[in-house]
């Protein structure tokens, strides 16, 4: 599909769950944004005109979408214009993403909106609605329901397990996990390196001695016994030397689903609620819990790949708002 008939196809699955009007609102937001991609220089307003390449939607990253709202701003538009275009832009890849579970031709991509922190941007504050309306939650998994997660991953159980425990541990998103080669991993140091083609920033994540097991007896027996074993790709599948982003996802799905973890986990910006866990959510659950276990913020950044410390920081600042809530459910009694 091109681009045009993915942004038709968009609206008119939008229409079946917003007003018309809202759905038109978002197609022509995904259309400026396509537009944008595929014509640097374009606008004059455009502060990275010179050096952006031209790139298809599926090749947008968290920086392309942060420049592009930023011209939007300099381009004279309001705060909520331009809070509402990254949450539709959001909402577009959102709305591909399931597109590419029901059969669509999609090729693998990465959400550019997944890490993206906007809460220094002073434009958009305080633009006339309340805070509970205007703050992003983070849902994450204790160590107990990702031990759960992991028990109840779908067949081939230990692939699919490793790949669970392995997205906790490492805090890689689902693209970074699929592109792991088997020259990537040092067994003996319990490390990989990682080639984050989303954020060109290189690094080594490491996982704990629990997983040893598990991924020697994936590399040494079950993954030789594939007619995929030659493939370079620490995770082929039978048919194909390289599991793709999207079976990771659906694969973190399905085990929520087995393991009766599924439910509404929280509403988004846009008032949509989300349902469903994620691979994405393993990665947020990875920061939350190393905060919580006492994790420097910087190493937090190092190991999960963020080009900005406030990126990291907004763990941070949802570890804050659960601090808040316990004492407020939990503290002590009036006296």
């Amino acid at each position: 599909m091109n681009t045009e008939s993915l942004i038709d196809a968009f609206e008119k699955r939008q229409s079946m769950k917003k007003a018309e009007s809202t759905a038109e609102t978002y197609a022509r937001t995904a259309e400026k944004w396509s537009e944008w991609l595929a014509n640097p220089g374009e606008k004059e307003y455009d502060d990275n005109r010179q050096d952006r390449p031209s790139k298809g939607v599926f090749d947008a990253t968290t920086g392309d979408l942060r420049i592009f709202l930023r011209s939007q701003l300099q381009s004279g538009l309001s705060g909520g214009t331009v809070r509402n275009r990254r949450w539709a832009i959001s909402a577009f890849y959102n709305e591909l993403d399931e597109m590419a579970d029901e059969g669509y031709p999609i090729p693998d991509f990465e959400n550019p909106s997944d890490d993206l922190d906007l809460s220094d941007w002073q434009d958009l504050k305080n633009i006339g609605r309340k805070k509970e309306e205007l703050k992003e939650d983070i849902t994450y998994l204790s160590p107990e329901q990702v031990a759960t997660l992991a028990e109840n991953a779908p067949s081939p159980t230990l692939r699919n397990e490793l790949m669970i425990r392995l997205l906790y541990q490492t805090g890689l998103r689902r693209g970074e996990l699929a592109d792991i080669q088997l020259g990537d991993i040092n067994r003996e140091g319990r490390e990989i390196r990682i080639h984050a083609e989303k954020t060109h920033l290189n690094r080594r994540v490491y996982y704990q001695p629990t997983l040893t097991t598990h991924i020697d007896r994936w590399i040494d027996v079950e993954r030789k016994s594939l007619a995929t074993a030659g493939s370079k790709y620490l995770f082929p599948t039978y048919k194909t030397e390289r599991i793709s982003p999207k079976q990771v996802n659906r694969t973190v799905r399905k085990a929520a689903d087995n393991a009766g973890l599924q439910e509404e986990v929280y509403a988004n910006a846009e008032g949509k609620v989300q349902v469903k866990i994620t691979a994405h959510v393993l990665r947020h659950s990875f920061a939350m819990n190393c905060l919580k276990n006492g994790m420097d913020s910087k190493f937090i950044q190092e190991l999960m790949g963020h080009a900005k410390i406030e990126t990291t920081e907004q763990y941070l600042r949802a570890m804050d708002d659960d601090v808040r809530n316990a004492y407020r459910t939990r503290g002590p009694p009036t006296a």
